[in-house]
């Protein structure tokens, strides 16, 4: 075999060893770089309310045939959340615990004391920095509804308004309340994902 020939044939060998070294690496490594790259984890709340917009006392009429019947409820809706800032403020601030069965049951609307947050600060001091930082993230997350909070009030008041007495009187009521006003809430925000709806002062009169 002829030189010239040798060094075709070393060089084709060369350049195929180099495709298929290109080719498994491209391959290889992409399946690895898509695992790190993995999909943001949703932050985990425990017993505590995430982000979530708190609306205030309102009195709606409810439908019925008879005398006027009246329903004050205050709602609250929490969405979830990926974000790094409220990963670091659960990890952080947030003590979580198995969720049972009645744990919708024991949210409060009450901002959450975190294992700095002993006693309540006098008037006019600092807030302690778990209930600083969740303020902050708070102010945040609502600037950010921004004018999607106006949406959510007259989509609620609409749902709200045609019910009767009766059909928001049971617990099933309640709850089906609530999945109508959360269907509502995803159809005009679609992002973040709501995660529950809260009702902390649900009157009839």
């Amino acid at each position: 075999m002829t030189r010239p020939l040798i060094l075709a044939v070393a060089g084709v060998l060369v350049g195929v060893g180099v495709a298929f070294g290109v080719f498994f690496f491209v391959l290889g490594g992409g399946d690895e770089h898509a695992e790190a790259v993995a999909e943001p984890k949703v932050v985990e709340f425990g017993g505590k309310l995430g982000p979530h917009i708190t609306l205030e006392d309102r009195v709606f009429n409810l439908q019925g045939s008879g005398a006027p019947v009246y329903l004050k409820v205050q709602t609250i809706i929490e969405f979830e959340t990926t974000e790094a800032a409220w990963a670091k403020f659960a990890k952080t601030c947030v003590a979580v615990v198995p969720l049972g069965p009645r744990s919708e049951a024991m949210v409060s609307a009450v901002p959450f004391a975190g294992p700095m947050d002993v006693e309540a600060p006098e008037e006019g001091a600092a807030l302690p920095p778990c209930a600083a930082a969740e303020q902050k993230l708070l102010e945040e997350f609502n600037h950010h509804i921004g004018t999607g909070r106006q949406l959510i009030e007259d989509a609620i008041t609409t749902i709200i308004s045609r019910h009767t007495a009766a059909d928001v009187s049971t617990p099933e009521g309640k709850d089906a309340l609530k999945a109508e006003i959360r269907d509502a809430v995803e159809r005009l925000i679609h992002e973040p994902k709501v995660t529950r709806v809260l009702f902390t002062n649900f009157i009839t009169q």
